[in-house]
């Protein structure tokens, strides 16, 4: 007879997706693993990486795409860890395969966490879902048939719809598939619709839901080479901030805190980055710089950068900001490995210098040379 546990992942302390998913997969005496996600990208199967490896000559991957978030790094690197996905295209946009299934058994049980989380960082840690994990008696005619539904539908789908589902084999048909905007590459985000202009209405100011997390995303890598030409409605992610703080959110501490107006641009979240050159010979390289000597700082290079401002899902419209960068190398200041890049709030300062922010992260997307996009959430 079946035995049921249920998952609420980010309500319960522990009952997380990632640690439930891995111990399923390092069961001992399983013959078969079948996995069917509507949702994967690269941080998801990083994260069952170690454990899919052992697996891989006896599992079954069966993921959506087509569907504007699985990626063709997801695919490439379940290649790598020796596993040759099927795909499922509908081919349209308002029905997608949706199901969330991570399944092991032998001739004797089966053990299936069924419910809403996907293969991505969010889906096994970050996001509230909810999932049953159970355990089945194949000697149980119920149990028994539930699994073999399971399996035989799922598996069974090449062959029921073999224009549709197909198993991706090699890394140019993954290529293929990108090309052909049925997978998303990982180095450009989708940015949401807005409306022009900013709301009427008073930026709201309630903070992060406070659920429970375990684990953290691993840190994104710097840009490795120049954006030349925007993508409609696409932007490259060239930055991501530490959680926010009072200084990087302009916040006062106390009476006599000193408002910079200017956050600092250094590692952030980002993964070996050279933050004292990074932004200036990389992201911002191609604006327009120049110097004031009528400045009090006459040595700063200045540029002007177009940003639309995101924050917690919401356009406020498009500020027109300024980046400073101090270029000397031979000062106190570079030895000590200070940052050298700032961005300077302006006439957005009201909208960022607020607490519902502190401990959200600033992620800076580029869409063209002098366009660029900051999502706080």
């Amino acid at each position: 007879m079946a035995e049921i546990k249920i998952l609420l992942q980010g309500l319960i302390e522990n009952d997380d997706h990632d640690s439930a998913v891995n111990k399923l997969l390092e069961l001992g005496n399983i013959d078969s693993y079948l996995l069917s996600l509507a949702f994967v990208r690269s941080n998801g199967v990083e994260r069952l990486s170690e454990n899919l490896r052992k697996i891989s000559d006896k599992t079954q991957v069966f993921l959506g795409i087509r569907n504007g978030i699985t990626s063709i790094q997801s695919i490439l690197l379940l290649f790598r860890l020796g596993i040759k996905p099927y795909a499922v295209d509908t081919a349209a946009n308002n029905k997608i395969f949706h199901p969330k299934i991570y399944a092991a058994y032998n001739i004797e049980n089966a053990y299936v966490i069924l419910g809403s989380a996907n293969l991505t960082f969010g889906g096994l840690n970050r996001n509230i879902e909810a999932s049953s994990y159970v355990k089945l008696n194949r000697n149980t005619p119920t149990d028994e048939e539930y699994l073999r539904k399971l399996v035989q539908v799922i598996s069974g789908m090449p062959i029921t719809y073999p224009e549709h589902v197909f198993q991706i084999t090699t890394p140019k048909q993954a290529v293929a598939l990108l090309k052909e905007g049925r997978l998303e590459d990982e180095r450009l985000t989708r940015l949401p619709p807005t409306k022009k202009g900013a709301p009427k209405k008073e930026r709201d100011l309630l903070a992060p839901i406070p659920t429970y997390t375990k684990t953290s995303p691993k840190p994104h890598k710097g840009i490795n080479k120049r954006i030349t030409k925007k993508v409609a409605n696409l932007a490259i992610l060239v930055w991501e901030s530490s959680p926010l703080t009072e200084r990087s959110l302009n916040i006062p501490s106390g009476k006599n805190t000193n408002i910079t107006g200017d956050t600092n641009l250094g590692l952030g979240a980002m993964e070996d980055i050279d933050f004292q050159h990074y932004f200036r010979d990389k992201v911002f390289f191609d604006l327009h710089w120049s110097q004031d000597p009528s400045s009090k700082s006459p040595h700063l290079e200045r540029a002007k950068i177009n940003v639309e401002l995101i924050i917690k899902n919401i356009s406020y419209g498009v500020f027109n900001l300024e980046i400073t960068h101090d270029p000397r190398t031979n000062t106190k200041s570079y030895a000590q490995r200070n940052v050298m890049t700032k961005i300077k709030w302006g006439d957005a300062r009201p909208l960022i210098a607020k607490r519902d922010l502190l401990s959200r992260t600033l992620k800076l997307y580029k869409k063209g040379h002098s366009d660029f996009v900051i999502v706080i959430d």
